[in-house]
């Protein structure tokens, strides 16, 4: 009883024979004892707000870790599916234009139409003539020698190929498009 504090209010017997046993149970009652206010390292309304703030961040730490982040994580594969699902109806369309395409190309009249616009390819007894743009389309040259003479000759022939074709075929809506004749030979 060095403090001369008391934890319990039952009488203890004190002997005056120094044992192995009571030296230990002095040395657990010592242990047992509150703390003094003078002697404490943190004052009791300090220690227990600090205790509080702990528990707070474990409570705050734990519901960030199982609800907060699982969540956004599932916000986040949510937005990636449906960019996904996106992303694979465009690739569906595309197929079914394509399977489409195939479906026309396995027809003969498919596989003519093909030969012709792809391949530049005319039947037996046609001739094929390639019209392109407007009679007049600009032509724009340095003025100078020798292409002021350019100009003119360019001119000359693009107004000639223009009556031309203006005499076989009748003029087109767009004027600028490329549109390609066939003309059976005589």
């Amino acid at each position: 009883m060095a403090r001369g504090n008391k934890t319990s209010s039952i009488p203890r017997a004190t002997r005056k024979k120094s044992s192995k046993r009571s030296r230990l149970s002095k040395a657990v009652a010592d242990r047992t004892r509150p703390t003094p206010r003078t002697e404490r390292l943190l004052p009791k309304l300090l220690g227990r707000t600090l205790m509080l703030v702990g528990a707070v961040v474990i409570v705050i730490s734990f519901g960030n870790s199982f609800l907060v982040l699982p969540a956004t994580s599932w916000l986040g594969q949510r937005q990636e599916v449906d960019a996904r699902t996106e992303e694979l109806e465009t690739i569906k369309r595309a197929t079914d234009e394509l399977q489409t395409e195939v479906d026309r190309l396995n027809t003969p009249a498919g596989v003519e139409d093909a030969a012709r616009e792809e391949l530049g390819f005319v039947m037996a007894g046609e001739q094929r003539q390639q019209i392109v743009g407007d009679s007049q389309a600009p032509i724009e040259l340095p003025m100078g020698w020798p292409y002021d003479l350019v100009t003119q000759i360019v001119a000359v022939r693009v107004n000639e190929a223009a009556a031309e074709a203006a005499a076989e075929n009748p003029p087109t809506e767009d004027p600028t498009s490329v549109a390609v004749v066939t003309v059976p030979l005589p």
